[in-house]
């Protein structure tokens, strides 16, 4: 029997029999966006949304031609993503943000992808956008959620001998908050 090298996506490298059968196993809670909050502006972000439910919205916008509403979505699902990171322990969890952009944008058309894109660059290429986003983003404040979507992404979802919360002991979240402010967005604290 023939065997084969592939690649799955958070699992790393795993060496497979050609024809055998496979299975997708996912924990309960993975990727979970538990508020379709459509299309909102930034005066409707709440710092309960997580980035499973914005990068959601952020497809939602594109659709409607809503670019300047997507960005906001966009912006803040990438700082609360960030900060998720440094709160959850399981580093294999991590790319669950890569995943859900994927996942969002991965369906649009190349044309919405890039009039996304084009608006994106405008609203924070200049240092006047850039400071007017990273404003509102600071004033909505760090995530006011457990990050579930993120803990059962990683391989410590599928630990039974796990215990705990998923979360990192004695985690700083002023700390963390503006570190992705700085590291995501850029702002100048």
């Amino acid at each position: 029997m023939k065997t084969a090298l592939i690649c799955i996506m958070t699992f790393g490298l795993a060496t497979v029999s050609v024809g055998a059968e496979f299975r997708n196993f996912e924990a309960p809670g993975n990727l979970e966006s538990k508020n379709d909050i459509g299309c909102v502006g930034p005066e409707k972000l709440r710092n309960t949304y997580t980035p499973a439910d914005l990068y959601k919205a952020v497809s939602t916008c594109a659709i409607q031609d809503k670019y300047a509403e997507g960005v906001y979505l966009f912006v803040l699902a990438g700082v609360y993503g960030r900060f998720d990171t440094f709160r959850v322990a399981d580093k294999t969890a991590h790319q669950a943000v890569t995943v859900l952009v994927m996942q969002s944008l991965g369906s649009l058309s190349m044309q919405k992808k890039n009039e996304f894109k084009e608006k994106l660059v405008k609203t924070l290429g200049t240092p006047e956008g850039l400071a007017k986003v990273c404003k509102k983003i600071d004033t909505l404040g760090p995530p006011n959620y457990y990050p579930r979507y993120m803990v059962q992404h990683g391989m410590g979802a599928f630990d039974s001998n796990k215990s705990g919360n998923g979360l990192v002991t004695d985690f700083d979240p002023k700390t963390a908050w503006q570190k992705s402010l700085d590291t995501y967005l850029h702002c100048q604290g």
